[in-house]
């Protein structure tokens, strides 16, 4: 689907931009740091039942997920980022590059992080950079750029989909001459 399928980036961000991005949050657990991430998300709420799927599960998670739009090392289009813990609660990063994406590309992109932030709050045992890694380790794989697991590709894929076809929908349905509108 992209080149260098996403994978999940180990890493520490400041706590003093953690605190900006808070300032400018609607969800408590997925907070956005611009419009056009937020933009995204709607998207994803809009046309992917899996997206919404994502982003209830983890507002029920004890998971505070920054989203901002950044490049990630090695070059791959989005990754995850693992922050301090801080009031009870753990604290990740998702970086999507969105130069030369689409929105609908950035938003299976999205989803793709989302799962990765979902398998954080499955696992409690993970509360720091060295546990994360070994947790992820072993339930997925490493490569060059970071850790993956089968899961989150397959979501990403499931979001593409669902984004696509929810796009054909909306344009048959404006071609159709059957469609009663009021």
């Amino acid at each position: 689907m992209w080149r260098g399928m996403v994978g999940v980036a180990l890493a520490a961000f400041a706590a003093a931009g953690a605190d900006t991005v808070a300032a400018q949050s609607g969800s408590p657990a997925v907070r956005p740091e611009d419009a056009g991430v937020r933009s995204l998300i709607a998207i994803g709420m809009e046309r992917s039942a899996t997206f919404r799927d994502l982003n209830a599960r983890l507002e029920k998670g004890d998971v505070i997920v920054y989203v901002r739009f950044s490049r990630c090392a090695g070059g791959v289009p989005a990754c995850l980022l693992w922050a301090p813990a801080g009031a009870g609660r753990r604290h990740l990063l998702i970086k999507l590059d969105r130069f030369g994406r689409s929105p609908d590309e950035l938003t299976a992109l999205l989803a793709h992080e989302l799962q990765h932030a979902n398998e954080v709050v499955s696992k409690p045992e993970i509360i720091d950079l060295a546990s994360f890694g070994k947790v992820f380790g072993s339930s997925g794989w490493k490569h060059a750029d970071g850790l993956e697991t089968g899961e989150a590709k397959e979501i990403s894929r499931r979001v593409a989909s669902e984004l696509s076809r929810a796009e054909r929908d909306v344009g048959r349905e404006r071609r159709s001459p059957w469609t009663y509108r009021e």
